[in-house]
């Protein structure tokens, strides 16, 4: 336990070592570009809309300069931008909303998912959900994030028991197919391309995620608020390009391209490229088309926070303490956008 510790310390400060090596925004500007710095836990392709703005040369024509940092693990993510060495970042809105009542100065100021993509897979023996008592299932975090949805989930769609199994950490989507495969866990859950390598495979398909939740806020973008009140103009432009990318990539015309790009930038193969298009971008939708957290999607994220007794004997807080939604009005104001 304490060498992995120790390890994701060293990744931790690797990344953070090597964002000290990257263009100052100064330097961004003397070059007619404001400069930003983004960290997000991993690339997959949740994060198509990123790859569109970034292929596409939409944050260029907005004049922004955007260098994306994979930091490994939610966690990990959220101290970067806590600790004010990476200004913007990704990750579940829960550990930002925890880490704000907890006196942190951040806000989320944009929805990036507001559907989750993710279906549990079983290894064959499971026969049906019921099967899981006493069974051990792979995630990314004991608390918070997805482990809430996940325990929702299996409560509401086979009446279990957050006590009727185990969870095991092994990590992102990836780590927790591989620890599927190998056997160290009986069950997980994870998202495109990982669903549909999983039944490829033979694995057992049980619960969907969105079928027992409905819409909800799965992964937002969050800023320390001392960046968002100094660069105000870097954090809309970031925002607009978001908002045309995605458009851009719902649009039926842009496919071709956008599977160039989605091969591109993770490495996959057309078939894997045409079956993330065809889910992700022309059936489920999970991105929102101008980057509005939803009061729906929010509150469902803070019920679970409400089931798992976060607010006991208190007053459960409103939106707008954890959301500043002002950076993407005005984002939606200049691209004409009601």
């Amino acid at each position: 336990m304490r060498y992995q510790s120790t390890k994701t310390l060293i990744a931790v400060w690797l990344s953070m070592f090597a964002y000290c090596l990257l263009p100052s925004p100064a330097e961004a500007a003397d070059s007619g570009m404001f400069k930003m710095r983004f960290a997000q836990s991993g690339n997959t392709s949740s994060s198509w809309p990123l790859y569109v703005a970034e292929q596409k040369k939409i944050f260029e024509k907005n004049g922004l300069q955007v260098e994306v940092i994979v930091i490994r693990g939610a966690t990990n993510t959220a101290r970067a931008v806590l600790s004010e060495t990476i200004p913007i970042g990704r990750i579940n809105p829960d550990y930002v909303i925890g880490a704000s009542e907890k006196g942190a100065k951040v806000k989320i100021v944009a929805a990036n998912m507001e559907k989750i993509p993710y279906d549990i897979f079983a290894r064959q023996e499971i026969k049906s959900g019921a099967d899981l008592k006493g069974k051990t299932l792979g995630v990314s975090t004991l608390t918070g994030g997805t482990t809430l949805m996940l325990h929702e989930v299996l409560e509401k769609a086979y009446k279990l028991k957050d006590s009727d199994y185990k969870l095991l950490v092994v990590g992102t989507s990836p780590e927790r197919y591989a620890a599927l495969k190998g056997g160290s866990v009986q069950a997980t859950f994870m998202g495109p391309p990982f669903n549909f390598r999983a039944t490829r495979d033979s694995f057992r398909k049980l619960a969907n995620f969105h079928e027992q939740l409905g819409p909800i806020l799965f992964t937002a973008d969050f800023a320390h608020v001392n960046y968002l009140k100094s660069n105000r103009t870097e954090v809309v432009r970031y925002l607009k390009s978001i908002v045309e990318a995605t458009r851009w990539l719902y649009d039926p015309k842009n496919k071709e391209e956008s599977l160039a790009i989605h091969m591109k930038v993770l490495k996959s193969t057309r078939d894997s490229a045409e079956e993330d298009y065809k889910y992700l971008v022309q059936d489920f939708q999970p991105f929102p088309k101008d980057g509005t957290v939803s009061k729906v999607s929010f509150d469902k994220t803070m019920d679970l926070r409400i089931k798992e007794g976060a607010y006991q004997g208190k007053k459960v807080p409103p939106m707008s303490d954890y959301v500043d939604d002002s950076f993407i009005e005005e984002a939606k104001k200049q691209l004409g956008i009601k």
